[in-house]
């Protein structure tokens, strides 16, 4: 008797474990079929550092790595090879080289099509939003864990990520415009006639 509970028990948990894997695997397969078919998107963003609002505007991306956050006083751009930091109260830019690997470069693409597979699925469900936990599997990644929050449209409501440093950022997406007609030169900028220059390139 106690033998046949233990093999119940030893076939309960694998067939719970396939399922999580079979359920985090359709899941990501849902993510990744759903961002891969969108060009371009536009949507409201709020990002919160360590429990505090530090950034909250608008954002354009297209791909590959092509970003465009505007905020208040702030405009950040990047064509996936160089990045522009417009500061609008000081009349200031700064030019740099984008860089994948620098820790504080978050790309979606990375998360959605790159980590699934060097990182161990949790998934979870709060109400109608699915929840997948990525815990990396091999070192080298700029993180010790991330969440994605999946709303039923297959899009990400939510990226929570805890950096090595034990640093936790939030990013919440609303509103979002998927396909829309967004000009090239929307990831391309030009330095306003008049301010300072810091080309770091």
């Amino acid at each position: 008797m106690k033998k046949t509970l233990i093999i119940f028990s030893i076939l309960y948990f694998l067939t719970s474990s396939l399922l999580a894997l079979e359920s985090g695997e359709q899941l990501i397969k849902s993510l990744q079929n759903k961002f891969n078919s969108i060009s371009a998107f536009s949507a409201d963003f709020m990002e919160t550092s360590n429990g505090k609002v530090s950034l909250a505007g608008k954002l354009f991306y297209g791909k590959v790595n092509k970003m465009r956050l505007e905020l208040k006083n702030l405009t950040i751009v990047s064509d996936g090879i160089t990045n522009w930091s417009y500061n609008k109260k000081e009349n200031k830019v700064v030019i740099s080289n984008y860089d994948p690997g620098d820790p504080s470069v978050i790309s979606l693409e990375k998360i959605i099509n790159d980590y699934p597979s060097q990182c161990n699925l949790i998934v979870g469900k709060e109400g109608d939003t699915d929840i997948l936990t990525f815990l990396p599997g091999k070192p080298g990644l700029n993180f010790k864990n991330a969440k994605i929050f999946i709303n039923p449209g297959s899009l990400i409501n939510k990226v929570d990520l805890t950096d090595q440093n034990n640093n936790n950022i939030q990013i919440e997406f609303s509103n979002y415009q998927l396909n829309k007609n967004i000009s090239t030169s929307t990831f391309t900028f030009t330095p306003p006639k008049g301010s300072k220059v810091i080309d770091l390139r």
